[in-house]
């Protein structure tokens, strides 16, 4: 089915497609519903603090979305932390693919810059990793199928580093491995300090752009 556009440059009528809303596409849209309301309501009130009625409500549905589209609030929660591992990854690289013409060190600026943006100045990401974790260290079952998330995210942190050092023709001192779990450990520390140090947060920005110095760094010596 095509929607009648009008077009501002010809003046005629202009057919635009638009994707269908098949049940798989209709699922997909209530998860991301789902998810979106989860974080609100996650970072507001915690894990046991939140109620899946509270969130299927925030999110326009009924609880049974929810058992339908996850299972449990884990199921949920764990979509929570997939999301962020993915837009945060994601954004990464899509910053460093289009910045592959620039010095190492404006690299350097330019991924500061992007974790200011994506993680500092996120208001939920604070109390949610520290959610995760509590969660975790709770409860062995969420703890197991959490680090299957953070040691897949640890993995394609490492093929960004790889990447890079590629492009700007380093020879790894360090494994790539190490590297991407000291960024993630470190950038989640600081990120929290900033969120409840709110008073010096630029502080922090500028302790991320040392930490991300140092790393590129330590990656020292041209091939």
């Amino acid at each position: 089915m095509y929607p009648t556009v009008k077009s501002e440059f010809s003046g005629h009528d202009t057919r635009v497609p638009v994707e269908p809303l098949t049940p798989e596409r209709r699922r997909q849209l209530t998860r991301s519903a789902l998810v979106d309301a989860a974080i609100e309501v996650f970072a507001k009130k915690g894990f046991d603090g939140s109620s899946l009625e509270e969130i299927a409500e925030t999110a326009g549905f009924t609880r049974g979305a929810i058992y339908s589209n996850f299972g449990s609030k884990e199921d949920l929660m764990l979509a929570v932390v997939e999301r962020y591992n993915e837009t945060l990854v994601g954004s990464f690289s899509d910053t460093l693919e289009r910045a592959a013409d620039i010095s190492q060190e404006e690299m350097t600026v330019s991924a500061a810059a992007l974790w200011r943006d994506l993680i500092r100045r996120d208001p939920n990401l604070t109390a949610l990793n520290l959610e995760f974790r509590v969660r975790a260290l709770r409860d062995p079952a969420f703890r197991a199928r959490f680090l299957e998330l953070q040691h897949e995210n640890d993995k394609h942190i490492a093929e960004l580093i790889e990447r890079e050092a590629k492009t700007y023709g380093i020879a790894m001192k360090y494994e790539a491995a190490d590297l991407a779990q000291i960024l993630n450990a470190a950038t989640v520390g600081i990120s929290e300090l900033a969120g409840i140090d709110v008073e010096h947060a630029e502080r922090y920005d500028r302790l991320i752009e040392m930490f991300f110095r140092m790393i590129g760094e330590s990656m020292a010596g041209s091939s």
